[in-house]
Parts: C-alpha cells; sequence; structure tokens
C-alpha cells in the first residue's frame, strides 16, 4: 500500500529546472529591493501596509512555485498559486495598515503573528494544490505525504542554504586574515547576500524534489518512532484523565495547565495522524494496540470540554486578551478533529479510521480558512481585544486609571491606538493623569520626540498639599520626561514636608507603577534641587495601595535617629 502510495506522488516528470532558477533569481532580486527599502529609507518603507503586502507575495509566490512546478503542469500550477499569493498580498496590506500610524505603533507582534499564520496557511494551500495537480481523488494518505515532502524539503533546503554562505563567510575569512577583503566586502553586500541565497535555497529544493525517495523514507521513519511514542501519550492521557476527579480541577487552574492541555491534544491529534496516514486498512497496531489507541481519541473530547471551561473562565473574568482569542481559536480547531474521530468510532468502531480521512481533509480546509480570517477585518483579534477591555471598564464601573494603556500599545496597534485616542478626548478635562498616560505610551519610537509637554506633565501631578514650586517642576520635568523615566509610571503624587525646620520645604514624590512605587525625596541644597531615591516600596498591589492610601490622607511621621551621627575631624561616620 506504501509503495502504491508512493507511485501515486511520483513526479511524472522533471522538475523545470530554468525556470526554478529564474523565480529563485526574481524572488532574491524583490527581496533584496524591499530590504533596501528599508536600508535607505524609501517607499514601501514608510508605508507598512505595502510593505506587509509586498513582503507576503515575495514569500508566498515564488515558494509555492518551487515546491509544485512540474514539467507540463505550470499553467495548471500557477493557476492555483496565482490568486493565492495575491489574496496573501491582500491580507498583508490588511495587517500593514493597523500598523499606521507608523510612528506611533510598534508592528513587532503585528509581524510575528502574521508569519506564523500565513507560513501554516501557505504549507495547507500548497498540499491541496498539490492534491488538485496530481488527478487523484482527495484522500488524507497523500495529503500527509505532500506535506511532509513539502516540510522536509523546504527545511533540507534552507539548511543547505545556509551551509553554503558558511563555506563563503569561511572563504572571506580566510582571505580577509591575510589582508585580503575584497571577497568578505563582497559576500557581505547586500546586492549580492539576497540573490545568492535565494539561487542557493532554489537549488536546493530542486536537489530534494529530486530525491523524493529519501525523503519517503525520513517519513516512514518518523512514522516507526511516532508509533512508539503514540501508545505512551495515550497511556499518560488516560491515567491524567483518571486523576482529575480526585485533585480536581483547581491545582489545574492555578498551575496554568489549560496550556498544557492543548498541548497535549495537540500532540496526540499529530501522532494519530502520523501513525495512521496509510490507507484505512493497514494496521500498524494489533487489534488490542489499535482499540487502547482509540479510546485515548474517544476521550479527547473531555480535554477539550476542560480547556473550554478554563478559557471561558478567565474571559469572564478578565474578558478578551489577544493570548485568549488565539487560545480559544486553538482549542476550537483542536476540538473539532476529536470530535471528528469520535462520531467514526460510534458508526465504525474499529474500522473508524476511514472516517479519519475524511475528517482531515474537511478540517484541514477548516484551519486553512482560520489562518487567513484572522489576518483580515472578519476575524481581527485586536478590535475584538479593544472592545471587550472598554466594555469591562463600563460593565464593572472600573477606573478609568486601572486601565492598561501599555497594553494597548504594545499589543493592539491601531484599534488600540485609535480606542485610546477617543478615551483621551474623552476624558482631557476630568483626567489629566489619563491624558498623560496615554501621550506618554505613544512617544514616537522611531525619532524619540518627546510628545509630553511640561503642562501635560505637572497636570498629571496630584499634588496633595502646597504648590509645586516652579524651580522643582522644571526639575521634575526635565528629570522624568528629557530621561525617558515616565514610561512605566502610572501616576504621580508629590506630599511637601520639612525635615529639618527650615525653609524652603522638602518635597517627597510617589511614582506609581504598574508593579511597584518608588519613593523620592526631593531637597534644595546650594541653589538647585537634589533628588534621593528611597527605593522600591514593594511588589505586589496590596502593599502599594495601603501605603498609597497613608501617603494621600498625609499620614507621614518624621523620625530621628536614635545614633547621632559621629564627627572626627573631616570624617563623619554614621551610625548603623
Amino acid at each position: 500500500m506504501q509503495h502504491s502510495m508512493e507511485n501515486t506522488m511520483q513526479d511524472k516528470s522533471q522538475v523545470p529546472v530554468k525556470l526554478m532558477i529564474l523565480i529563485s533569481l526574481v524572488q532574491g532580486f524583490i527581496l533584496l529591493l524591499l530590504h533596501q527599502s528599508i536600508d535607505l529609507d524609501f517607499w514601501p518603507n514608510n508605508s507598512p501596509e505595502w510593505l506587509f503586502s509586498f513582503y507576503s507575495m515575495a514569500f508566498i509566490g515564488p515558494t509555492m512555485l518551487l515546491l509544485g512546478l512540474r514539467k507540463g503542469q505550470v499553467a495548471a500550477t500557477v493557476k492555483w498559486v496565482l490568486p493565492f499569493t495575491l489574496l496573501g498580498g491582500v491580507l498583508g496590506y490588511y495587517t500593514g495598515d493597523q500598523a499606521i500610524p507608523l510612528q506611533h505603533i510598534r508592528y513587532d507582534g503585528l509581524f510575528f503573528s502574521f508569519t506564523i499564520t500565513m507560513l501554516i496557511a501557505t504549507f495547507k494551500a500548497m498540499i491541496y494544490v498539490q492534491q488538485f495537480n496530481s488527478g487523484e481523488k482527495f484522500n488524507y494518505s497523500l495529503l500527509f505525504g505532500w506535506s511532509w515532502r513539502n516540510f522536509l524539503t523546504l527545511s533540507l533546503s534552507l539548511l543547505f542554504a545556509a551551509c553554503f554562505w558558511g563555506i563563503l563567510m569561511l572563504w572571506g575569512g580566510l582571505f580577509k586574515s591575510i589582508n585580503i577583503n575584497f571577497f568578505m566586502d563582497l559576500f557581505t553586500e547586500k546586492w549580492f547576500f539576497y540573490p545568492t541565497i535565494s539561487l542557493a535555497n532554489g537549488f536546493g529544493i530542486i536537489i530534494f524534489r529530486n530525491l523524493s525517495n529519501v525523503i519517503d523514507t525520513i517519513t516512514r521513519l518518523q512514522q516507526a518512532l511516532m508509533k512508539f511514542l503514540l501508545v505512551v501519550l495515550v497511556l499518560v492521557s488516560i491515567l491524567f484523565l483518571g486523576t482529575l476527579p480526585i485533585t480536581g480541577l483547581n491545582p489545574l487552574w492555578e498551575s496554568g495547565g489549560s496550556s498544557l492541555i492543548l498541548w497535549m491534544q495537540a500532540l496526540m491529534l499529530f501522532f494519530v495522524n502520523a501513525v495512521y496516514q496509510d490507507e484505512p486498512k493497514a494496521r500498524p497496531y494489533q487489534l488490542y494496540l489499535h482499540r487502547f489507541i482509540y479510546l485515548g481519541v474517544f476521550l479527547l473530547p473531555i480535554y477539550s470540554a476542560i480547556s473550554f471551561y478554563g478559557l471561558s473562565l478567565r474571559v469572564d473574568q478578565y474578558g478578551w486578551s489577544l493570548l485568549r482569542c488565539w487560545a480559544f481559536l486553538i482549542w476550537f480547531l483542536l476540538a473539532l478533529f476529536p470530535i471528528g474521530y469520535v462520531w467514526g468510532i460510534i458508526k465504525m468502531r474499529d474500522n473508524w479510521l476511514y472516517h479519519l480521512s475524511r475528517v482531515n481533509v474537511l478540517i484541514g480546509l477548516v484551519v486553512l480558512a482560520a489562518m487567513l480570517l484572522v489576518n483580515s477585518p472578519l476575524l481581527d483579534f485586536r478590535k475584538i481585544v479593544v472592545n471587550s477591555q472598554i466594555n469591562e471598564i463600563n460593565s464593572k464601573g472600573l477606573a478609568i486609571d486601572d486601565m492598561d494603556v501599555d497594553y494597548f500599545r504594545k499589543n493592539l496597534a491601531k484599534p488600540g491606538y485609535i480606542a485610546l485616542q477617543e478615551l483621551q478626548m474623552l476624558h482631557a478635562s476630568a483626567n489629566p493623569s489619563f491624558v498623560f498616560r496615554v501621550n506618554k505610551v505613544y512617544a514616537n519610537h522611531k525619532t524619540k520626540e518627546n510628545l509630553i509637554t511640561k503642562h501635560d506633565f505637572l497636570a498629571a501631578i496630584h499634588v496633595l498639599n502646597g504648590d509645586i514650586p516652579d524651580s522643582l517642576a522644571d526639575f521634575l520635568y526635565k528629570k522624568n520626561i528629557a530621561k525617558n523615566n515616565y514610561q512605566s509610571t502610572k501616576k504621580y503624587y508629590l506630599n511637601a514636608i520639612n525635615l529639618d525646620d527650615v525653609e524652603p520645604l522638602e518635597y517627597l514624590l510617589v511614582e506609581e507603577r504598574q508593579s511597584s512605587s518608588y519613593l523620592y525625596l526631593y531637597v534644595f541644597e546650594e541653589g538647585h534641587w537634589l533628588n534621593v531615591s528611597t527605593g522600591q516600596l514593594g511588589k505586589y498591589h496590596k502593599l502599594d495601595d495601603e501605603f498609597l492610601e497613608q501617603f494621600i490622607n498625609g499620614n507621614i511621621e518624621l523620625q530621628k535617629p536614635k545614633w547621632p551621627e559621629i564627627k572626627i575631624g573631616d570624617h563623619q561616620f554614621q551610625v548603623r
């Protein structure tokens, strides 16, 4: 049966080598042009929507063609690859648009999630394109075979390109050691690097596509290894499930076990599909082990229910976050597979593998659609989180000061920026400290431009008694704003005290931060202000809240030291 699958998947003709080399070079030059736009700061560098779009198309289209092209099937492959590449470009445009205004929004998180999801989507789309072009009926065995061929071919070709680059660096380094810098200078030039590495990657794909029998041998080796590991994993899952009625679920939630359950489900599904990748009639285990395996599969929906309960508790308590959105999406996709498998087990018992193939083909398309939708306005997690967090504040009557504006800025990109600007306008007159917090987190991270005016900064300081002297106001502004010492501070509280019973007064300043508070003493000596940090007050909100309450109420006592300082000549000693 395995031999029949290999014959079906075997390339009917050689790969079009010249065309694939041309595609590799074109990809290299496009990537070079995009990189130069960033280095030399020309369009589309300052237009992230176009930058994301062009980069996605530069990777998706050529990579799919390099993996899927065959002589005699070029038009058939392009027919599928071209529209998917354009779709990737459109989704890249939308994702990049979420990084505008560019001077205020970092797009590291956008880039990471977009890259991972589009990588999965491209990988899934590629195996379906190859299945279409093969002319065979849709079959999970063939799809699994294509997936491993593509994964190993691309991985090995990237390794080949890395080794090739390493040899070039050795070449350049050897000659540089004898004061001949020409080769090292040449090899590290961007115009040389991108086309050369792209070409090396293309050659690697050509080489390993022509070694498909070796790739299939590696696939069979991993199947043999996972055949044993699957039995162990099923045993662990059954034992763990049997222990939960004794321990209860609370220890699981307290230790963050929801993520571990999702990992276990993912591994179980991966191993099951790796072992049972052949035709349904093929039985890799004896009957009693086969039934033991599908008992473990039959129990997987219970794990899905436990995960759903744990995730729902977190959403009810704290609302949606990006992490919870991704967790629910992963939960949903992982839950679909065992539900489909259980239905097949109920209907067919020992022959449930006939149903497994159909379930995998259909849910594979669901996974593909999900990876595309999360990069579109139809399922934009950032918008969901913004609406959820604002509703949490409104519905639970939480103070706007408790809003985590840093999270909005760092994780929610454009939707977070728009929401905070609207809230800033709404609370501008009643809550100047909130305006200050929003302005400070959206400082221009490219030019380091200071958006905080002295007026905004002083308005954010809660003066508990007296007034701030102009000289102290200037000093505080320069110290905290010019040196960017304000990024993690939520609020400022200032209290005037008199330490030595003479004018001018001294001042205590409390910086309330996300996880702790800091206390500073400001004294006026020799015509200028000095500050003395008393250090971090505590890492727990309970301690901070107690301290702040006493500080705001003015419960400040001055205690003289028990032992005076000792002075001997010009030397002064403090008794500790």
